[in-house]
């Protein structure tokens, strides 16, 4: 089977494959992407597109839970794993069809003039990485869709299939209670099954000031009990947001 059917389960999960060498993450750290959230009425806040270098300087400026910054994607990896992204998912079909927009946040990341960064845990291990993605430049009906429809689509998507050119893997995903200080937060768990083994992933995220924001644990050893260090990272980042 081809493994990128099990990562691509995880849609910008190839985003963050090229943080495993520099986080010591190995590489079975691909991470799905978590569209933003609802469950709580969010503060109005003015709405605009923020630059790759503010974003940028947002993620490096967040620490992790032993108070250590995050490490920064580079460029040249984001150029390449974005490629892989938009190759797999034209050679991807996802069931049920409704869940495709859960599935890839809403597909901001993919809409032309989006600017994104994405930072890494110092304490990642080829076993589980912690990451935070942020993502900007969607308009912004798109965004706004994202935050009112993600509660409803996770209600609706706790089983989903993925076929990749014949390689086929199942996901169950269930919803956590979070208590992340950002207005709008969901979190949820998800496990991705297929012939090339499993991937567990969880996730916390929110939209701010027009900013998809997602904090995810991922890897073969991922547990429930990371979600306070996923939520202090992701609280950090709004923090930041002005």
């Amino acid at each position: 089977m081809n493994k990128n059917a099990l990562r691509g389960f995880a849609v910008s999960g190839l985003l963050v494959m090229g943080l495993a060498a520099c986080s010591g993450a190995g590489t079975s750290t691909e991470a799905a992407s978590a569209p933003a959230s609802e469950t709580a009425t969010p503060t109005p806040v003015e709405f605009r597109s923020y630059s790759k270098a503010e974003l940028t300087k947002i993620v490096g400026d967040v620490r992790d839970g032993k108070g250590t910054k995050l490490m920064v994607m580079p460029d040249g990896q984001m150029a390449d794993t974005m490629k892989q992204v938009k190759d797999l998912l034209a050679n991807s079909v996802i069931e049920p069809a409704s869940c495709t927009s859960f599935l890839t946040g809403g597909g901001i990341q993919m809409e032309e003039g989006a600017t994104m960064s994405i930072g890494a845990s110092a304490s990642s291990t080829a076993e589980t990485a912690h990451l935070l993605s942020l993502f900007s430049g969607a308009s912004e009906d798109k965004v706004k869709a994202v935050a009112e429809n993600s509660a409803k689509d996770l209600a609706a998507c706790g089983d989903i299939q993925m076929t990749v050119m014949g390689s086929v893997v199942h996901a169950s995903v269930k919803a956590l209670p979070t208590s992340a200080k950002t207005p709008g937060a969901i979190a949820y768990h998800s496990t991705a099954a297929g012939e090339a083994g499993s991937q567990e992933q969880l996730f916390v995220s929110t939209v701010k000031s027009g900013v998809v924001l997602v904090a995810q644990s991922t890897g073969t050893k991922v547990s429930d009990s990371d979600l306070p260090k996923l939520e202090a990272m992701l609280d950090q980042a709004a923090d930041l947001i002005k």
